[in-house]
């Protein structure tokens, strides 16, 4: 990976997700631009970049909160691990798969992050009201994000440094081209 790229590519995405994300909130739910970002590299890059990736992502999102220092490095780390376990039992280049993890580790990552609220701080409402209200549309809403992002995070797959492959899935049309 090319880590300068790469830090770019981090502090233009932080940005976004400060600047832009607030402005297109919906019903009090933002979506988690950097999120898609970690699921991409979960997807697409090697493993061990895609690890040091996701916790940068997440230790730079850790300096612009107030919250104990390590929980997002620490909770994206966790996703890219989750996304690479997968990776290989998906067709990662499908608008559906896309927003499928995105949901569901989205929704998985909103309620951790409810659970940690719900034990550092004074509990204002209900669980299912808090799960139903902020966790549920925030996860759905930044997946139907994913698919656009990942397709522009493609675009800029080589001017980061990850590989994309050049055949289809199995080698198929290699094995078609030795035949004729």
């Amino acid at each position: 990976m090319r880590w300068l790229n790469f830090g770019i590519f981090t502090a233009v995405l932080l940005a976004a997700q400060t600047v832009v994300a607030p402005a297109i909130e919906l019903a009090g739910a933002r979506p988690d631009w950097l999120l898609v970002a970690v699921i991409f590299l979960g997807l697409y890059a090697p493993k061990r970049e895609a690890l040091i990736g996701g916790w940068v992502i997440g230790v730079s999102a850790d300096l612009l909160t107030l919250e104990r220092f390590g929980f997002l490095a620490i909770s994206y780390g966790l996703t890219v691990l989750l996304v690479m376990a997968v990776r290989e039992y998906v067709f990662r280049y499908r608008a559906s798969t896309q927003f499928a993890l995105t949901l569901v580790v989205g929704f998985a990552l909103q309620t951790l992050w409810l659970v940690y609220r719900r034990f550092a701080y004074v509990p204002s409402t209900s669980v299912v009201w808090e799960l139903i209200s902020y966790c549920v549309p925030a996860a759905v809403y930044t997946a139907i994000w994913a698919p656009i992002l990942a397709r522009g995070f493609l675009r800029l797959s080589k001017i980061l440094g990850i590989a994309h492959p050049r055949d289809t899935y199995g080698g198929i049309r290699r094995l078609e081209r030795l035949d004729v």
